[in-house]
């Protein structure tokens, strides 16, 4: 990897972490923070945080979130009790009338504790520009995790990039900037002024994220990995509409309450109540069915993507699969289906269920490792088959 690879990869980790925390940066403010860190490589904590704000912050408003965002995200390889001190001795400047002239922001005072800080710009550049690529458990396999590494886990999770896709409805709206004159809407503002029509309106279709449901397997050998992703489907859940969960192992359960209501390791411990067949057999046909009946067909996954998550192995007939999955394939604008076996070099789906599964996928995924969530995400979006 070269070094500017780092620092792109460094940008869009930052921006994945902000956007966790509430913040949208956006594309462009990435790739000027990527292109500051190539310039001008941060030899200390006070530089690396006013880089990254001068180029990352959209409002001031935002100034909390983007603390927290930056110590969660570069506290993990740098000393973490310097950075805390170093943004605690930031302030929020008072919000400015619009009549004020702009100020110039004076630069914070050097932490207190001297030695920390020297320690700090004694590191390699590269130290902080490698933040999220050579974390030791971004290629981890989800099984391989222990109690320990559980909570880092999470917190890793919640910086992948939340996937959405816009569909562009044919209703339309009002908009200063439309690509439509709206006539009823300019005789609507006409009639406020005595006649005159002082302002032209325009209109445009509006755009809506397409649903995404999760449907995942929580048999004995599939459990670690439908906990990482229905994590995903959490933070999803959290940052955008139209996301609903389901697990199964024998049968079916709607898990999507519990999405927003619990969080982190409380939402295991819920989920682990609420499915009653948790760990046990594999019935996926069953489960296909039980979603395709109670839920497809009231508009669940219309035009929307279908995450599937199980190795395949059914144990009722397995042309029931493939019945259930092109009733669904008729309703959904693509399905994903993830399988952690096909990490594997030597793996072919020669499972029942698989095979049965295989001609009506848009996306075949292993989806066993943080890293691969991010392929996951652009399946979710359309961006790879």
């Amino acid at each position: 990897m070269t070094r500017s690879d780092d620092e792109v990869t460094t940008a869009a980790g930052f921006d994945r972490a902000l956007r966790a925390r509430g913040v949208v940066a956006g594309t462009r403010r990435a790739r000027t923070f990527a292109e500051v860190l190539l310039a001008l490589p941060a030899r200390s904590a006070s530089e690396l945080y006013w880089r990254a704000r001068a180029a990352m912050l959209p409002s001031i408003d935002d100034l909390d979130a983007f603390h927290v965002a930056f110590l969660e995200f570069f506290g993990a390889l740098g000393d973490a009790d310097a950075l805390r001190r170093l943004v605690r001795s930031v302030d929020a400047p008072p919000r400015r009338q619009a009549r004020d002239l702009p100020q110039r922001e004076s630069i914070p005072p050097a932490p207190s504790d001297r030695p920390a800080d020297e320690r700090l710009a004694e590191r390699a550049p590269t130290q902080w520009i490698m933040a999220s690529s050579e974390h030791r458990l971004t290629d981890k396999a989800f099984e391989d995790f222990d109690e320990s590494e559980r909570a880092a886990m999470l917190r890793l999770i919640a910086r992948v990039r939340v996937a959405g896709e816009y569909r562009t409805s044919r209703r339309r709206r009002a908009h200063a900037h439309g690509d439509r004159f709206d006539f009823r809407g300019t005789l609507r503002g006409a009639s406020r002024t005595a006649g005159e029509l002082l302002r032209r309106r325009a209109s445009r279709r509006r755009e809506r994220l397409r649903p995404v449901v999760f449907i995942l397997d929580v048999s004995g050998s599939m459990a670690p990995f439908a906990r990482a992703l229905l994590q995903y489907a959490r933070v999803t859940a959290v940052a955008r509409p139209a996301v609903r969960a389901f697990a199964f192992a024998t049968r079916l359960t709607d898990l999507t309450p519990l999405l927003k209501r619990a969080g982190d390791e409380r939402l295991m411990s819920a989920i682990a109540s609420a499915v009653r067949d948790y760990g046990g057999g594999t019935r996926i046909g069953a489960a296909l069915r039980a979603f395709n009946d109670g839920f497809a067909q009231r508009g669940a996954a219309r035009g929307g993507t279908v995450v599937i998550l199980s190795d395949g192995w059914e144990r009722d007939d397995p042309a029931l699969v493939g019945t259930e999955l092109q009733r669904l394939r008729r309703l959904a604008r693509r399905i994903v289906w993830v399988n952690p076996h096909k990490r594997h070099a030597a793996y072919e789906p020669l499972a029942r269920g698989m095979a049965a599964a295989l001609p009506y996928l848009d996306a075949f995924l292993s989806g066993h490792s943080l890293r691969t969530l991010d392929a996951v995400a652009d399946a979710i979006e359309g961006r790879i088959a």
